[in-house]
């Protein structure tokens, strides 16, 4: 169908690609049964069994429609292309992309949202046309996006949330270097500092983690929805920048300590 989502588990065998007039057909024939169901709803009044159905198959749609967009990571570029802007930021995107929990979290609230608003005010207000071309899976699918991108808003703000109390536990005055003798305490304190000062709140986390909890690359990247490369990679880039100020001359030889508290690859 023309205007149906292509999902991994919808694509055609090779060499079995429709022809133009076959995809016109159907599109057709897809306008044609939605016009009647709307009718047939309507004339219910929007409740009764036929309703329920339509709920079932939406909430179904949706969820595989989100979830394999979240996936391959284009769904943020798909609402773009709607004019429907999402506030994320590029790590966000891979954390929806390789984290199933928070992949799941967002699709289950977000197609709940758009169900309810399709179902209850949409079809009933009349806004869905099928003189316009569009079938009613497709047009559910923009409310879909629409539903992703406030959705969104609030996971990430809890996500943000999370990154920023996890990477700010590390720069805490009491807890850093409070095994050290006073004098070297407050130097390994300011020195530590110093480097994750303009750090992205990313590698601030690492570090807590690394630091307060002893976890693994592993461990980490599960935790803050990252790849073990990911981990490594900001890692590598505070080294380098911590090395860097040693040269100039900003943090002195206690950086030798911090070298010791690497994640471990396991």
């Amino acid at each position: 169908m023309q205007d149906q989502i292509a999902l991994p588990d919808e694509t055609q065998q090779p060499g079995s690609a429709p022809t133009t007039k076959r995809v016109k057909r159907r599109n057709v024939e897809q306008l044609a049964a939605d016009r009647a169901l709307y009718e047939r709803l309507r004339e219910q009044k929007f409740v009764g069994n036929e309703m329920e159905l339509l709920r079932q198959d939406l909430w179904v749609y949706g969820w595989k429609v989100l979830r394999a967009w979240m996936s391959d990571g284009t769904l943020v570029e798909k609402c773009g292309e709607r004019n429907i802007p999402i506030p994320a930021r590029w790590d966000e995107i891979e954390t929806l992309k390789r984290h199933r929990d928070s992949r799941d979290e967002v699709t289950h609230d977000a197609v709940q949202n758009a169900v309810k608003t399709f179902t209850e005010d949409i079809l009933p207000a009349g806004h869905w046309d099928p003189d316009k071309g569009a079938s009613m899976r497709t047009y559910f699918t923009v409310a879909c996006m629409f539903a992703f991108r406030d959705t969104f808003k609030k996971w990430a703000s809890r996500h943000r949330r999370h990154l920023a109390m996890t990477a700010n536990a590390v720069l805490d005055g009491d807890r850093l270097g409070r095994n050290l003798p006073p004098d070297e305490s407050v130097i390994y304190r300011w020195t530590v500092q110093r480097i994750l000062q303009d750090a992205k709140w990313e590698a601030r986390a690492i570090c807590s983690l690394i630091y307060q909890q002893k976890l693994t690359q592993k461990e980490i990247a599960d935790e803050l929805g990252m790849t073990s490369r990911a981990v490594e990679g900001h890692m590598r880039r505070l080294r380098t920048h911590a090395k860097t100020l040693v040269a100039r001359g900003e943090i002195d030889a206690l950086y030798g300590r911090l070298t010791t508290a690497k994640a471990s690859g396991r």
